[in-house]
């Protein structure tokens, strides 16, 4: 019988968030941990074309509209998702609300675990 890994097995459930009108500065101070949709790309493009950058604001950088996944979905349905709409992260849902995150490293990590644990009962 095949064995299905979904996504709400390797989400992390503990998000940081910050309002859309805060500073930019404010979510830069919270990203020394991963955190949301504001990435550090959406930072360096936002830097690259203001050099005041930690002046402008969440609302204006931020990755919109949100790509979310339910929480019973494959993994191989996200990564095929974050392929198709060229993104890292998605943000995981259930019951319409947000629990969690998944990125694509998220996704290596687990199918590399699957490979090696598969690798090993065969051995």
């Amino acid at each position: 019988m095949p064995v299905t890994y979904e996504v709400r097995n390797i989400m992390t459930e503990d998000l940081i968030t910050v309002d859309a009108d805060a500073p930019l500065m404010q979510a830069m101070k919270k990203m020394v941990e991963p955190v949301g949709i504001v990435t550090e790309r959406d930072i360096l493009k936002d830097f690259c074309v203001n050099p005041r950058s930690g002046e402008s604001r969440i609302a204006d950088i931020m990755s919109s509209p949100l790509i979310t996944i339910d929480a019973g979905t494959s993994l191989g349905r996200a990564a095929d998702l974050m392929a198709e709409k060229k993104i890292r992260r998605l943000l995981v849902t259930e019951d319409n609300m947000i629990k969690g995150i998944v990125t694509e490293r998220d996704i290596m990590r687990a199918t590399l675990y699957v490979f090696k644990t598969l690798s090993d009962a065969w051995i």
